[in-house]
């Protein structure tokens, strides 16, 4: 049994409770993962609720200190480190200035044509028109995604929600419901998506992925069925049903917990170099 395999129990038991919980039905982080060196490695993650608390204005959502200390020391570690995010690069860029991390914006969204910017910008408007019931509702443009945040009325959730779907009935626009946040971005964008992409660019023989909504447990499901050993991460909150990270390997309390987890696999990793 490698050094890697035999460390495992000692790695989670060090974490702080409050911290680090095993999800019920998992005693340990999987062997199959930690006996991957870590150059074979692919480490994602989703920012918001996961690298940065969440907070009423997005613009003011610094990452937490541990985890962007963290990050770098592991990008010289591991294949490749990537931040997938509904937030624009431009965004992330000047939020999380990390040398070697590739920045996935709007959730891999891309180019747009000009047919899709029109779509995109009749929704704006319709939604700018419906937010305008609730103060504080804000909508976030983006070259190729529209965010509805409602992180300051928090309120107006369901309602704003199905006026939404009103909105993207129909349209080649899908919506996402996030953490304080709806998601409204074309259909052939997503996380899951972008994703696949990152795995047939690096060809990892593990993958580490961490995030807090729903989109990020779908792509955790969709991991668990690809036959490459992983380690998903799912994010305790407020807003996120208990059940939505069933699948998770961990469940962690935010950017804390995941700085700790992250620290924990570095170090470990370094011994076994």
């Amino acid at each position: 049994m490698s050094a890697l395999v035999r460390d495992t129990e000692t790695m989670t038991r060090g974490l702080k409770p409050d911290r680090f919980v095993i999800t019920p039905g998992s005693t340990h982080i999987s062997p199959a993962f930690l006996a991957v060196p870590p150059r074979e490695v692919l480490i994602a993650s989703d920012y918001d609720g996961t690298i940065a608390p969440i907070v009423d204005d997005p613009a003011l959502a610094s990452p937490f200190v541990g985890v962007v200390e963290q990050l770098k020391a592991i990008v010289p570690l591991v294949r490749a480190v990537a931040i997938i995010s509904g937030r624009s690069e431009r965004s992330l860029g000047r939020l999380l200035p990390v040398p070697g991390v590739i920045l996935v914006g709007e959730n891999g969204g891309g180019e747009v044509s000009p047919d899709e910017r029109a779509r995109l910008r009749d929704f704006e408007r319709r939604a700018a028109h419906l937010a305008e019931r609730w103060p504080g509702v804000v909508v976030e443009a983006k070259a190729a995604s529209v965010s509805v945040h409602f992180r300051a009325s928090p309120i107006a959730s369901a309602e704003l929600k199905r006026g939404l779907v009103g909105l993207v009935a129909g349209s080649s626009l899908a919506m996402v419901e996030n953490r304080r946040v709806f998601d409204v971005q074309l259909r052939r964008a997503g996380k899951l998506r972008s994703m696949s992409r990152l795995i047939r660019e690096f060809k990892p023989g593990a993958v580490f992925y961490a995030g807090d909504s729903r989109d990020d447990a779908r792509v955790q499901r969709c991991l668990a069925r690809l036959g490459v050993p992983a380690l998903c991460a799912g994010m305790a909150s407020e807003e996120m049903p208990a059940r939505l990270f069933r699948g998770a390997d961990v469940i962690l309390d935010g950017p804390a917990g995941l700085a700790d987890l992250l620290r924990r696999l570095i170090r470990l990793w370094g011994s076994n170099l």
